[in-house]
């Protein structure tokens, strides 16, 4: 008879009580142009506006724009990749959006 120690890593008991995906931060350096034109993309979004800092929150991740430097967090890698993949459909109309995973961004608002 098996023990639990014997099962194979992709067994069922692994896909259900396995260790869950890490956060994964996707960090991209970008020249003095990209940052303008990235910034201008975001600037639709409404995003938080921390400094010269912008923080995009969606409901996939985080996409913050630093000078010379777009960070993406997500809650794995292939939300991560696709944040980044769409950043450029925001020249759309805002109805559009959605389809691609984008929106307004979501601020929380502080209760006093």
């Amino acid at each position: 008879m098996k023990g639990m120690d014997d099962e194979p890593p992709n067994s069922w008991f692994s896909r259900l009580f396995g260790a869950r995906e890490k956060p994964v931060l996707i960090e991209q350096n970008l020249s003095d142009r990209a940052y303008e034109q990235y910034r201008e993309l975001l600037l639709r979004a409404r995003p938080e506006t921390v400094g010269k800092k912008l923080v995009l929150h969606l409901s996939d991740g985080t996409v913050e724009l630093e000078e010379g430097v777009l960070k993406i967090k997500a809650r794995n890698r292939k939300a991560a990749e696709k944040i980044l993949r769409n950043l450029h459909h925001y020249e759309q109309p805002p109805s559009l959006w959605p389809a691609y995973g984008l929106s307004y961004s979501l601020r929380k608002r502080k209760t006093p």
